[in-house]
């Protein structure tokens, strides 16, 4: 009886255990969609690396499942140029030491801040 309780209290606190997040970067999709952007950003001169990030970010957060609710990336673009470009130049300033230390958790930080659960 003890035992039962344990689970039903642990699934409460800890939800139902499937979870998809690292998986979610896996698959033919995932795969093509970063030849894609890399494609793009290459014909681009690294120009598009917005647009291919947020077109990343969405098709990543569609294959995200915890506890079965799905996420919603809602980052735009022009939200992420000004992160971009300030990690760019200030990488560039400091021959690379700020990105480094700082710049590579830029992005971390506004791919957090613009994820959703999908209602």
């Amino acid at each position: 009886m003890e035992e039962v309780k344990q689970k039903a209290i642990n699934s409460q606190i800890y939800g139902s255990g499937t979870w998809k997040i690292l998986m979610a970067e896996s698959g033919l999709n995932m795969f093509m969609m970063r030849i894609i952007c890399f494609i793009l950003n290459i014909c681009t001169l690294f120009l598009a690396v917005p647009w291919t990030t947020t077109m990343y970010y969405n098709a990543w957060a569609q294959n995200v499942q915890i506890d079965g609710k799905n996420l919603k990336f809602t980052g735009k673009a022009t939200g992420f140029f000004g992160v971009w470009l300030k990690t760019l130049l200030l990488s560039a300033f400091t021959l690379g030491i700020y990105y480094l230390v700082i710049g590579r958790k830029n992005v971390s930080r506004w791919v957090d801040s613009n994820l959703q659960w999908n209602i």
